[in-house]
């Protein structure tokens, strides 16, 4: 298996403070519509248009992977509402009401979730006629009455044919950082915001400073097939490092994942990420039906309707594949013959193809289908040569009842890299994407590799995106839980 070609390696933090006040100007140009700079439509920020005009919906990045400081338990985070600015007092970026985020577990293959977790949020708002900075005076506790604007959740356990089990009814999140001034301690915050949950684990709602690594470049190649035509002189700074994000952290024990609760003997599980709006039943009496949900956002793994579509919220059409996608159940997916016929012809090979004439691999592209759709086996068109991350491994679950669906697979059983590589599998680090996902993990250079045949193929892609004239990318994420660092902040 081949060695990294790219390394994304953070600048020194000295070196941050200089680059924020720039990147932060080139974020909100970008988060309000610049089209061509590209920075902020990779990942799941922005990928299709129907959820990117709807920013607390926005489901942004999944992350799933062995805890290294808990390694019995599983830590997953949902990010969503990119590009958040860093705080200042006006600020406020809080979790939809009247809104279901879901993390969806499927531990038999079949696309529907065997186990969900649920947050629902609620306000309590003291601010005059409810707008303006949400702290009136420096903050040092949730419980401060400084603080004027607070977010309490309820996290429920959700499992087919049981009653919904309550987690945590009255959890407070963690609120934005408002600056300096007014949250001169934001760690104290979070620390305060930390949940235990009954049977084990423990659980955030927070604030965090955004983590994804990105090669502003690979948007260019995904999407028009070229980065321009001096490839080597083009920067590949991450205005994303700048900004904040909103993040579900939930650590729980491997057993409560695991179909019939044996990881040994059923390693494999896969994860997704869901929003649902709540709405109504208009042909029924109003007055007599609870709240219907619809989802309006979904992620397992990163760059979906990139990687199958090449596709950004710029481009892509509303009511397309990838609205449709970020509507449609993960058990539904074996039933899209479009969404499988985009996995299995996926368009950024062929968009750099007919740009620069480096060859696409031959087409059906059953590798791309297994990266996607059935994780990494065998028998199911990935070309890696071994099982890791296929619901096959599983002793317990029916193998006629797998489906192809769109998930980001874990296997349990994988031990932790004393040496991660942020390449992950490809990098000949078995712990990283797509075997899960972990925040140090990079998606765009391991990925456009994928795209263009490895490790199969014996051409690299390195040539399509050469070290650029420099980088910047987000300060690393910690080993130890919450992982993911303190949101960025103003004065």
């Amino acid at each position: 298996m081949e060695s990294p070609v790219w390394n994304h390696r953070p600048s020194p933090a000295t070196s941050r403070r200089g680059f924020l006040a720039a990147a932060t100007g080139l974020l909100t140009a970008a988060s309000l519509g610049g089209p061509l700079l590209g920075t902020g439509r990779a990942g799941g920020h922005f990928d299709a248009p129907g959820v990117a005009v709807d920013q607390p919906a926005n489901i942004t990045d999944v992350y799933a992977f062995t805890s290294p400081d808990a390694p019995d338990t599983v830590t997953l985070i949902a990010d969503v509402h990119s590009a958040q600015l860093p705080g200042a007092a006006p600020l406020n970026y809080p979790f939809a009401t009247r809104a279901r985020y879901e993390l969806h577990i499927d531990a038999t293959g079949d696309g529907v979730p065997d186990l969900t977790y649920r947050w629902t949020f609620r306000n309590e708002d003291r601010r005059p006629f409810g707008t303006g900075p949400i702290a009136a005076t420096p903050v040092r506790s949730l419980r401060d009455s400084g603080l004027l604007f607070r977010q309490r959740y309820t996290l429920e356990r959700v499992r087919p044919g049981r009653a919904v089990e309550t987690l945590i009814a009255d959890g407070t999140a963690a609120p934005t950082h408002t600056g300096l001034t007014l949250m001169p301690d934001y760690g104290a915050l979070r620390a305060e915001a930390t949940r235990t949950l009954p049977g084990g684990g423990r659980t955030v709602a927070t604030q965090t400073a955004e983590s994804f690594f990105i090669d502003t470049r690979v948007v260019g190649l995904f999407v028009l097939g070229t980065i321009g035509p001096v490839p080597g002189a083009l920067p590949g700074p991450n205005p994303l490092s700048a900004v904040n994000v909103s993040s579900l952290i939930l650590q729980v024990p491997k057993r409560e994942l695991a179909l019939n609760g044996d990881p040994a003997r059923n390693p494999v599980v896969g994860v997704w990420v869901t929003v649902s709006r709540e709405g109504a039943d208009l042909a029924r009496d109003l007055r007599a039906q609870d709240p219907v949900y619809r989802q309006v956002g979904r992620l397992g793994n990163p760059h979906v309707c990139f990687a199958l579509w090449g596709s950004a919220a710029n481009n892509a059409a509303p009511g397309g594949p990838e609205d449709r996608f970020n509507a449609r159940a993960a058990a539904d997916d074996w039933q899209d013959q479009a969404f499988l016929d985009a996995a299995l012809d996926p368009a950024p090979p062929r968009r750099i193809e007919a740009a620069q004439g480096f060859a696409a691999p031959p087409r059906p592209r059953a590798d791309i289908r297994a990266l996607y759709l059935g994780g990494i086996g065998k028998d199911n068109g990935a070309r890696f040569g071994f099982d890791l991350t296929t619901h096959t491994l599983n002793a317990d679950a029916d193998p006629r009842a797998i489906r192809w669906a769109e998930e980001l697979r874990l296997n349990l059983t994988t031990p932790v890299s004393g040496s991660p590589n942020p390449d992950g599998v490809l990098g000949g680090d078995l712990q990283g994407w797509p075997n899960g996902r972990r925040p140090n993990d990079v998606i765009d250079p391991p990925l456009l590799r994928m795209l263009e045949g490895e490790p199969w193929n014996g051409r690299s892609a390195a040539e399509l995106l050469p070290p650029p004239s420099f980088d910047w990318q987000p300060k690393p994420a910690t080993d130890v839980f919450p992982y993911l660092n303190l949101p960025h902040a103003g004065l």
